[in-house]
């Protein structure tokens, strides 16, 4: 694809509109590794120096990332998400003027581990509902999560949950339940073949590793949660 040098729009933004477009019309997969300079300079017929401004200027967009020692991976606009928030992902994403969807991949009676247990405050082998569920925005996953709640405190949670539907108004509007703070730890992994498989990514692309327990206004736990967010879709940010 050549472009037009008799055009008065600059070169580096028409390489930069030609990408945006290749990426909206599926051409370049969210999450895939984006063609090396060479392969683009050839592609459209420009210089290096023009590519490279391109580049810079679509990382500046957040549309592309660069991951030092990997390349440079498209994004397409990583949602902005506060780190320290207290709102559901579904509440988020409707925040954020995004199309929230929730597909629950499995949901089932489980007994408590060890870690689940502390996060809980319940008996290791307590009976616990497990939710694990992959949020979208618009039809692209975003976030694999694996939820946790104590069956003691929320007696047939299961029945209440569907595809779709927001825990935390079912924990309100059912319970009388609501998260007033949460702690979480925040770490890095790459992911699996399965996982990229479900957040629509490429194998060993970096997830954050999100592990939260939620808690309400007495500070008696409500839920823990680990989740897995491709950083090439998801920012998290903090506001002091």
């Amino acid at each position: 694809m050549k472009l037009n040098n008799a055009s008065v729009k600059p070169l580096y933004i028409q390489v930069m509109d030609a990408i945006k477009k290749n990426i909206n019309e599926g051409f370049y997969r969210i999450g895939a590794q984006s063609p090396p300079e060479p392969e683009l300079c050839a592609m459209f017929g420009v210089s290096r120096i023009t590519t490279r401004r391109a580049i810079a200027e679509l990382v500046d967009e957040g549309i592309l990332q660069k991951l030092h020692g990997k390349g440079t991976f498209v994004t397409n606009n990583k949602l902005k998400r506060e780190l320290i928030a207290v709102n559901g992902f579904t509440d988020f994403l409707l925040e954020s003027g995004k199309n929230p969807q929730t597909r629950i991949l499995s949901k089932k009676i489980t007994a408590a581990t060890k870690r689940q247990a502390e996060a809980l405050a319940v008996d290791r082998g307590a009976s616990l509902f497990e939710l694990i569920r992959i949020h979208l925005a618009g039809e692209e996953p975003i976030h694999l999560e694996n939820s946790y709640y104590a069956l003691s405190r929320f007696p047939e949670l299961d029945k209440h949950v569907q595809n779709s539907t927001s825990t935390y108004r079912i924990l309100k509007d059912v319970f009388g339940v609501q998260a007033a703070r949460n702690t979480k730890t925040l770490n890095v992994s790459s992911a699996t073949a399965e996982q990229a498989s479900l957040l629509n990514c490429t194998q060993d692309t970096p997830l954050y590793h999100l592990e939260k327990t939620a808690y309400d206004q007495e500070g008696v736990p409500i839920h823990y949660t680990v989740s897995l967010l491709p950083t090439t879709k998801v920012s998290f940010t903090i506001n002091s």
